[in-house]
């Protein structure tokens, strides 16, 4: 079904080719045919990928004891909104510690999860729908005026890419054709004009034979959330890059890849539909969207180093049983899975932005 979309599709247009922007939203978001659109499970062990919510529920705690002192600390409303959501286990996780530890915020909580997979949705339903704090809302929803917290986490590597490169001094884009019934890459001359500007608006100069991702449609999303918040946070939690370590050779080949049945697929053109596509955000990127919009940068953390601030250490639980595989022992090793280096939380960055907060606010906790 897919391959014949995708067909249909590149030879119905003029060239017989199709960006790779184009490609990505259709093999991940068509509609009943898409990776994440699909019925099929996509987290965890019988997945594709896991993330950091998937590990245990510590990382929710964490995230739940630093809204709490964001409420009553800093004065932003009790109003959650995360954005692509997913299975609602992270949200799960943070709405639990809230329920048992705070009554009165709870009591004024209100949440609401932002997903456009039907399958994930009702698993949302399913696991926290007896909540009656929670909401549901899709892309497709008008943003109003937000006083609260904002956060997503692995959201914005999953929006479809232009891919460009640099090939004996000139700037070609990299499209998806077909032959023989396969897909392949054609290159062209770069004339699209959203990218050029892209490149000269944030200096963007690449090596010769670089491979760059240009998230256009990041950045028209992450305009809309962020234009939508009047005072509060805004917290992106993601793996991604700045301009500077993007100019490392290592990086030249770009970073789009596919993750099927846990094992990372170097070529995006494999398995249409059935695998997940994946990028390396670009944080300066939203950096300096969110200033030009009024937000404040509160920092670009490694993972490990914000869940540090948060308090998750307090997560970590006393015990006298030897027994490895106690519940307790599981947990406490996920725990440190999660702050130790090398471990799970080594390739992903938080960035933390704020709006109308109070400049004498500490945004952390002691």
């Amino acid at each position: 079904m897919l391959k014949h979309h995708l067909r249909e599709m590149i030879e119905g247009s003029p060239n017989k080719r199709i960006s790779y922007h184009d490609y990505m939203d259709a093999v991940l978001y068509a509609p009943n045919i898409g990776y994440y659109v699909k019925q099929k499970k996509k987290i965890g062990t019988k997945g594709d990928f896991y993330t950091s919510g998937n590990v245990g529920d510590a990382f929710g705690r964490s995230l739940a004891r630093w809204f709490v002192h964001l409420i009553k600390v800093c004065g932003v409303s009790p109003r959650i909104v995360e954005i692509g959501a997913g299975d609602g286990k992270l949200a799960y996780d943070i709405l639990v510690c809230i329920k048992e530890t705070e009554p009165l915020i709870w009591d004024s909580l209100t949440y609401v999860l932002v997903e456009t997979s039907p399958y994930h949705k009702r698993s949302q339903v399913d696991r926290i729908g007896m909540f009656k704090q929670v909401s549901f809302a899709t892309e497709a929803e008008e943003w109003t005026s937000i006083n609260g917290i904002v956060f997503s986490n692995e959201f914005f590597d999953a929006l479809p890419v232009h891919v460009i490169e640099k090939n004996d001094g000139a700037l070609v884009e990299v499209f998806v054709t077909v032959k023989n019934g396969r897909l392949l890459e054609v290159k062209e001359p770069l004339t699209n004009r959203n990218i050029l500007s892209y490149l000269t608006e944030l200096s963007v100069t690449l090596h010769d034979k670089q491979r760059y991702e240009i998230p256009l449609k990041m950045v028209k999303v992450y305009e809309k959330i962020a234009s939508s918040i009047r005072l509060g946070v805004l917290l992106t939690i993601d793996y991604g890059y700045t301009q500077d370590e993007w100019k490392e050779p290592a990086l030249c080949q770009g970073s789009l890849r596919g993750y099927y049945q846990h094992e990372m697929i170097k070529d995006a053109l494999v398995y249409p539909g059935d695998m997940d596509l994946t990028t390396h955000i670009h944080f300066d990127t939203l950096m300096d969207r969110g200033e030009k919009i009024g937000l404040a940068c509160g920092g670009l953390y490694q993972q490990h180093e914000f869940l540090l601030k948060t308090g998750i250490l307090e997560e970590l639980k006393e015990h006298q049983d030897t027994d490895p595989f106690s519940k307790t022992a599981k947990r406490n090793r996920a725990i440190r899975g999660l702050i130790v280096p090398g471990g799970f939380s080594e390739h992903f960055k938080v960035l933390l932005q704020t709006k109308n907060l109070a400049g004498t606010v500490k945004i952390f906790p002691d």
